[in-house]
Protein backbone atom coordinates (compact mmCIF):
# COMPACT_ATOMS: atom_id res chain seq x y z
CA UNK A 1 0.00 0.00 0.00
CA UNK A 2 1.20 3.49 -0.90
CA UNK A 3 -0.04 6.75 0.63
CA UNK A 4 0.17 9.77 -1.62
CA UNK A 5 -1.49 13.07 -2.41
CA UNK A 6 -4.78 12.91 -4.26
CA UNK A 7 -5.28 14.67 -7.58
CA UNK A 8 -8.48 16.12 -9.06
CA UNK A 9 -8.56 13.13 -11.44
CA UNK A 10 -9.07 10.87 -8.39
CA UNK A 11 -12.55 12.32 -7.73
CA UNK A 12 -14.47 9.44 -9.43
CA UNK A 13 -12.61 6.86 -7.31
CA UNK A 14 -13.25 8.89 -4.14
CA UNK A 15 -16.97 9.03 -4.96
CA UNK A 16 -17.02 5.30 -5.68
CA UNK A 17 -15.59 4.47 -2.25
CA UNK A 18 -17.99 6.92 -0.60
CA UNK A 19 -21.02 5.45 -2.38
CA UNK A 20 -19.99 1.93 -1.32
CA UNK A 21 -19.69 2.88 2.35
CA UNK A 22 -22.17 1.43 4.79
CA UNK A 23 -22.79 4.87 6.27
CA UNK A 24 -25.84 6.61 4.84
CA UNK A 25 -24.18 10.04 4.79
CA UNK A 26 -21.28 8.78 2.68
CA UNK A 27 -23.62 8.03 -0.23
CA UNK A 28 -24.31 11.73 -0.66
CA UNK A 29 -22.16 12.65 -3.64
CA UNK A 30 -23.44 16.21 -3.52
CA UNK A 31 -21.79 16.50 -0.09
CA UNK A 32 -18.44 14.80 -0.61
CA UNK A 33 -17.94 16.01 -4.19
CA UNK A 34 -17.83 19.73 -3.35
CA UNK A 35 -15.79 18.97 -0.20
CA UNK A 36 -13.16 17.19 -2.29
CA UNK A 37 -12.97 19.90 -4.94
CA UNK A 38 -12.76 22.66 -2.34
CA UNK A 39 -10.09 20.92 -0.24
CA UNK A 40 -7.94 19.66 -3.12
CA UNK A 41 -7.85 23.21 -4.50
CA UNK A 42 -7.02 25.04 -1.26
CA UNK A 43 -5.04 22.44 0.72
CA UNK A 44 -3.68 19.89 -1.78
CA UNK A 45 -1.09 18.40 0.58
CA UNK A 46 -3.79 17.28 3.04
CA UNK A 47 -5.82 15.30 0.51
CA UNK A 48 -4.49 11.76 0.90
CA UNK A 49 -5.14 8.52 -0.88
CA UNK A 50 -4.22 4.94 0.00
CA UNK A 51 -3.38 3.11 -3.23
CA UNK A 52 -2.84 -0.57 -3.82
CA UNK A 53 -1.71 -1.69 -7.25
CA UNK A 54 -2.60 1.76 -8.55
CA UNK A 55 -6.18 1.47 -7.24
CA UNK A 56 -7.57 3.84 -4.61
CA UNK A 57 -8.73 1.90 -1.54
CA UNK A 58 -9.08 4.72 1.00
CA UNK A 59 -8.83 8.47 1.40
CA UNK A 60 -8.61 11.31 3.92
CA UNK A 61 -9.72 14.87 3.17
CA UNK A 62 -8.89 17.87 5.33
CA UNK A 63 -8.11 21.55 5.59
CA UNK A 64 -6.28 24.07 7.76
CA UNK A 65 -7.47 26.89 9.98
CA UNK A 66 -5.20 29.40 11.68
CA UNK A 67 -4.48 27.04 14.58
CA UNK A 68 -5.79 23.63 13.61
CA UNK A 69 -5.75 20.86 11.10
CA UNK A 70 -9.37 19.93 10.36
CA UNK A 71 -10.18 16.40 9.21
CA UNK A 72 -13.28 16.58 7.02
CA UNK A 73 -13.58 12.99 5.90
CA UNK A 74 -11.84 9.63 6.11
CA UNK A 75 -13.11 6.45 4.48
CA UNK A 76 -11.89 3.05 3.31
CA UNK A 77 -13.48 0.78 0.74
CA UNK A 78 -15.70 -1.72 2.64
CA UNK A 79 -13.71 -4.83 1.66
CA UNK A 80 -10.54 -3.34 3.19
CA UNK A 81 -11.95 -1.88 6.40
CA UNK A 82 -10.56 -2.97 9.80
CA UNK A 83 -7.13 -3.63 8.29
CA UNK A 84 -5.35 -0.56 9.63
CA UNK A 85 -5.70 1.52 6.46
CA UNK A 86 -7.74 4.24 8.14
CA UNK A 87 -5.18 4.44 10.95
CA UNK A 88 -2.34 4.87 8.46
CA UNK A 89 -4.23 7.59 6.62
CA UNK A 90 -4.91 9.41 9.88
CA UNK A 91 -1.26 9.22 11.01
CA UNK A 92 -0.08 10.62 7.68
CA UNK A 93 -2.70 13.38 7.86
CA UNK A 94 -1.43 14.30 11.33
CA UNK A 95 2.18 14.31 10.11
CA UNK A 96 1.31 16.74 7.34
CA UNK A 97 -0.60 18.97 9.74
CA UNK A 98 2.54 19.14 11.89
CA UNK A 99 4.60 20.08 8.84
CA UNK A 100 2.21 23.00 8.28
CA UNK A 101 3.11 24.39 11.71
CA UNK A 102 -0.15 23.41 13.43
CA UNK A 103 -0.02 21.14 16.47
CA UNK A 104 -3.64 20.08 16.90
CA UNK A 105 -6.29 18.28 14.86
CA UNK A 106 -10.05 18.65 15.17
CA UNK A 107 -12.87 16.61 13.66
CA UNK A 108 -16.52 15.70 14.10
CA UNK A 109 -17.84 12.16 13.90
CA UNK A 110 -21.26 10.57 14.14
CA UNK A 111 -20.12 6.95 14.10
CA UNK A 112 -16.45 6.49 14.92
CA UNK A 113 -15.68 8.13 18.27
CA UNK A 114 -14.23 4.84 19.54
CA UNK A 115 -11.77 4.65 16.64
CA UNK A 116 -10.52 8.19 17.24
CA UNK A 117 -10.19 7.62 20.99
CA UNK A 118 -7.90 4.66 20.24
CA UNK A 119 -5.86 7.02 18.06
CA UNK A 120 -5.36 9.44 20.95
CA UNK A 121 -8.30 11.83 20.43
CA UNK A 122 -10.46 13.25 23.20
CA UNK A 123 -14.15 14.11 22.91
CA UNK A 124 -14.52 17.79 23.80
CA UNK A 125 -18.24 18.16 23.18
CA UNK A 126 -21.30 16.78 21.45
CA UNK A 127 -24.26 18.08 19.54
CA UNK A 128 -27.41 16.01 19.62
CA UNK A 129 -29.74 16.09 16.64
CA UNK A 130 -33.42 16.69 17.48
CA UNK A 131 -36.46 17.43 15.37
CA UNK A 132 -39.66 19.37 15.83
CA UNK A 133 -42.86 19.06 13.84
CA UNK A 134 -44.31 22.45 12.89
CA UNK A 135 -48.10 22.19 12.76
CA UNK A 136 -51.18 24.21 13.63
CA UNK A 137 -51.57 27.90 14.35
CA UNK A 138 -49.25 29.86 16.57
CA UNK A 139 -47.76 33.32 16.87
CA UNK A 140 -47.02 35.01 13.52
CA UNK A 141 -43.49 35.63 12.35
CA UNK A 142 -41.90 38.71 13.93
CA UNK A 143 -40.69 40.89 11.06
CA UNK A 144 -37.92 42.33 13.23
CA UNK A 145 -36.12 39.00 12.63
CA UNK A 146 -35.94 39.66 8.88
CA UNK A 147 -32.29 40.45 8.33
CA UNK A 148 -30.37 41.71 5.30
CA UNK A 149 -27.14 40.42 3.81
CA UNK A 150 -25.02 43.28 5.16
CA UNK A 151 -26.18 42.59 8.72
CA UNK A 152 -25.58 38.85 8.27
CA UNK A 153 -22.01 39.55 7.16
CA UNK A 154 -21.48 41.81 10.18
CA UNK A 155 -22.52 38.97 12.51
CA UNK A 156 -20.19 36.23 11.27
CA UNK A 157 -16.46 35.76 11.59
CA UNK A 158 -14.22 35.11 8.60
CA UNK A 159 -13.85 31.42 9.45
CA UNK A 160 -17.66 31.06 9.43
CA UNK A 161 -18.16 32.47 5.91
CA UNK A 162 -18.35 29.01 4.33
CA UNK A 163 -21.70 28.51 6.08
CA UNK A 164 -23.14 31.44 4.13
CA UNK A 165 -23.29 29.35 0.96
CA UNK A 166 -26.80 28.54 2.13
CA UNK A 167 -27.82 32.12 1.34
CA UNK A 168 -27.60 31.40 -2.39
CA UNK A 169 -30.07 28.53 -2.12
CA UNK A 170 -33.57 29.77 -3.06
CA UNK A 171 -34.97 27.54 -0.29
CA UNK A 172 -32.80 29.16 2.41
CA UNK A 173 -34.47 30.47 5.57
CA UNK A 174 -32.68 33.37 7.30
CA UNK A 175 -33.77 34.41 10.80
CA UNK A 176 -31.77 36.90 12.79
CA UNK A 177 -31.49 40.05 14.81
CA UNK A 178 -28.27 41.66 15.95
CA UNK A 179 -29.20 41.63 19.63
CA UNK A 180 -30.30 37.97 19.54
CA UNK A 181 -28.32 36.02 16.95
CA UNK A 182 -28.63 34.32 13.60
CA UNK A 183 -29.96 31.06 12.14
CA UNK A 184 -29.67 29.83 8.57
CA UNK A 185 -31.69 26.81 7.45
CA UNK A 186 -32.53 25.15 4.16
CA UNK A 187 -34.83 22.47 2.82
CA UNK A 188 -33.48 18.96 3.14
CA UNK A 189 -32.19 17.58 -0.17
CA UNK A 190 -34.51 14.56 -0.06
CA UNK A 191 -37.62 15.88 1.66
CA UNK A 192 -39.26 19.24 1.04
CA UNK A 193 -41.10 18.67 4.31
CA UNK A 194 -37.89 18.96 6.33
CA UNK A 195 -35.83 22.05 7.14
CA UNK A 196 -32.27 21.57 8.39
CA UNK A 197 -30.52 24.27 10.41
CA UNK A 198 -27.09 24.65 8.79
CA UNK A 199 -25.71 27.53 10.86
CA UNK A 200 -26.62 29.11 14.18
CA UNK A 201 -24.94 31.78 16.29
CA UNK A 202 -26.22 33.17 19.57
CA UNK A 203 -25.04 34.20 23.04
CA UNK A 204 -27.51 32.40 25.33
CA UNK A 205 -29.71 29.31 25.35
CA UNK A 206 -32.81 31.50 25.51
CA UNK A 207 -31.69 33.38 22.40
CA UNK A 208 -31.23 30.06 20.61
CA UNK A 209 -34.82 29.03 21.32
CA UNK A 210 -36.13 32.49 20.45
CA UNK A 211 -34.48 32.20 17.03
CA UNK A 212 -35.88 28.68 16.60
CA UNK A 213 -39.40 29.85 17.44
CA UNK A 214 -39.15 32.49 14.71
CA UNK A 215 -37.84 29.84 12.31
CA UNK A 216 -40.92 27.77 13.17
CA UNK A 217 -43.12 30.73 12.31
CA UNK A 218 -41.35 31.14 8.96
CA UNK A 219 -41.76 27.44 8.25
CA UNK A 220 -45.43 27.58 9.19
CA UNK A 221 -45.97 30.23 6.53
CA UNK A 222 -44.67 27.73 3.96
CA UNK A 223 -46.76 24.79 5.21
CA UNK A 224 -46.11 21.90 7.58
CA UNK A 225 -42.43 21.18 8.09
CA UNK A 226 -40.12 19.20 10.31
CA UNK A 227 -37.18 21.27 11.60
CA UNK A 228 -33.89 19.56 12.45
CA UNK A 229 -31.30 21.21 14.69
CA UNK A 230 -28.24 20.04 16.63
CA UNK A 231 -28.20 21.02 20.31
CA UNK A 232 -25.34 21.24 22.78
CA UNK A 233 -25.68 18.78 25.64
CA UNK A 234 -26.73 21.49 28.11
CA UNK A 235 -29.62 22.46 25.80
CA UNK A 236 -31.08 18.99 25.21
CA UNK A 237 -33.35 18.83 28.29
CA UNK A 238 -34.73 22.29 27.52
CA UNK A 239 -35.37 21.30 23.91
CA UNK A 240 -37.18 18.10 24.87
CA UNK A 241 -39.46 20.08 27.21
CA UNK A 242 -40.26 22.50 24.37
CA UNK A 243 -41.52 19.88 21.95
CA UNK A 244 -38.33 18.74 20.27
CA UNK A 245 -37.87 14.99 19.91
CA UNK A 246 -35.53 12.29 18.68
CA UNK A 247 -35.19 12.47 14.88
CA UNK A 248 -37.09 10.03 12.70
CA UNK A 249 -34.72 10.59 9.79
CA UNK A 250 -31.58 8.38 9.47
CA UNK A 251 -29.81 11.48 8.09
CA UNK A 252 -29.80 13.23 11.47
CA UNK A 253 -27.28 12.21 14.10
CA UNK A 254 -25.51 13.19 17.24
CA UNK A 255 -22.03 14.54 16.44
CA UNK A 256 -19.04 14.04 18.75
CA UNK A 257 -16.29 16.65 18.41
CA UNK A 258 -12.79 15.24 18.88
CA UNK A 259 -9.41 16.90 19.35
CA UNK A 260 -5.80 15.76 19.57
CA UNK A 261 -2.60 17.63 20.37
CA UNK A 262 0.15 16.25 18.14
Amino acid sequence: MVLKQLRPADLPAVLMIASASFKEEARRQEVIGPTFIDDVTRFPSLQLGAFEGGRLIGFALGELSDDWGLLDWIDVTPSRQRMGIGSELLREFERRVLLSGRQRVRLGTAFAAGFYEKMGYTCVGSQRALQKVVVGEDLPYDQSFSIGLNDVLDMVEEFELDSLKCLFNPQCFVVGRKDVGLILASENRWSREQIDVVFSKFETVENHFLLLSELEARAREKGAYVITEKFAQDEVDVALKRGWEEPRSPLSWTIDYMEKRL
